[in-house]
C-alpha cells in the first residue's frame, strides 16, 4: 500500500495549502501524533475538522493520506487536524478509538490556538476513519461535549456485520472484499471479538442516536459497506439528527482518495467537500459567553 501510494504521488501533484506542522495532541495523560493543515491566506476563526484516515484500522498514516487531508483543508477552507492513531494488530481496540477521542478533545480545548472557530469543530473520517469519527461523536455526546458536525465517508459502522449476507448478494467488490472485512474485524478486535456487537466499537449498535451532530454521509454503490452506511444514516434521521446522504452509485470503496487518478472520483470528492463546508456553516454551534 505504501509503495503504491508513494508511486502515485510522484505522478500527481498534491493540493497546495498554507502551513503544515506536526504536533502532539495531549489530553488527560494520553498523547497522539497529529499533522495540522492550515489554508493559504488563512485567517483566524476557521472551521476545524479532525480527520481520521482509512485503512481498515491496520494500514495508513497521516503521511500516506496527506493528499486527502490537504484537499479537505483547501476545499473547505478549514484547519484540518489529521490523527496518526495507533494501528492493529499491534494495537487492537480500543487503541484507535481512544486516540481519536484524545485528538478531538485536544482540538476542542486548543481550537483558538489552532486558528479555529469553537462553534465549528467537526470530525471527519473515511472507511475505518468513518467508524472513528462516528464513535467519537457518540462518545463526546455522552460526555457532554458538542461538535458542530460529522462527515462519514464510506464508513464501516458495524464490526459484527454478517459478511456471508454480503457475499450472497455479491462477492466481487473492487478493492474491498467481504473476506477483507472479516480480516479487518478480527485484527481490530483482537482477543475481544464478541464486543464487536456493541458500541463501542460499532456505532450502528449504539442504543441512543439522539443529540448527535448533524451528519454528511457518503456511500459508494460498488462497496460492501454501502448498506451499513445507509442504515446508519437512517438511524440518525429517525432520531431527529439532520442527515445529508450522498450516494455515488458508480464509485468503489476507496474513491475518496482517487481524486487525481479519476475524474469521476474527483467530482465525487468535490461534491462531498462542498457539501460539508456548507454543513459547517449551517450547523455552527451557538456562541457561548
Amino acid at each position: 500500500m505504501r509503495r503504491a501510494i508513494m508511486a502515485a504521488r510522484e505522478r500527481f501533484p498534491v493540493p497546495v495549502v498554507g502551513v503544515i506542522e506536526d504536533a502532539i495532541a495531549g489530553f488527560e495523560g494520553a498523547h497522539v501524533p497529529v499533522r495540522v493543515y492550515r489554508p493559504r491566506d488563512a485567517q483566524t476563526g476557521l472551521p476545524t475538522v479532525v480527520f481520521f484516515h482509512g485503512g481498515g484500522f491496520v494500514l495508513g498514516s497521516v503521511e500516506l493520506m496527506d493528499d486527502i487531508a490537504r484537499k479537505l483543508c483547501r476545499d473547505m477552507n478549514a484547519v484540518v487536524v489529521s490523527a496518526d492513531y495507533r494501528l492493529a494488530p499491534e494495537h487492537p481496540f480500543p487503541a484507535a478509538h481512544d486516540d481519536a477521542l484524545t485528538v478531538t478533545l485536544w482540538a476542542i480545548r486548543n481550537v483558538a490556538a489552532l486558528g479555529g472557530d469553537a462553534t465549528r469543530v467537526a470530525v471527519a473520517g473515511e472507511s475505518a476513519g468513518g467508524n472513528l469519527a462516528a464513535s467519537t461523536a457518540l462518545t463526546l455526546r455522552d460526555r457532554g461535549e458538542r461538535l458542530a458536525a460529522q462527515l462519514l465517508v464510506v464508513p464501516g459502522v458495524d464490526l459484527a456485520r454478517d459478511t456471508s449476507l454480503i457475499e450472497a448478494k455479491r462477492s466481487d467488490f473492487p478493492m474491498l472484499s467481504p473476506s477483507d472485512l472479516r480480516d479487518i474485524s478480527q485484527l481490530y478486535m483482537g482477543l475481544n471479538p464478541a464486543q464487536a456487537r456493541i458500541f463501542p466499537p460499532s456505532p450502528l449498535h449504539a442504543e441512543d442516536f439522539t443529540g448527535l451532530p448533524p451528519a454528511v454521509i457518503a456511500v459508494a454503490g460498488h462497496d460492501p459497506l454501502c448498506e451499513e452506511g445507509l442504515a446508519y444514516a437512517e438511524r440518525l434521521g429517525a432520531a431527529g439528527v439532520p442527515v445529508q446522504v450522498h450516494w455515488f452509485e458508480d464509485m468503489f470503496h476507496p474513491f475518496f482518495g482517487f481524486f487525481e487518478a479519476s475524474a469521476a472520483a474527483r467530482r465525487a470528492n468535490n461534491e462531498i467537500c462542498h457539501a460539508f463546508a456548507g454543513w459547517l456553516q449551517q450547523y455552527a454551534l451557538p456562541v457561548t459567553q
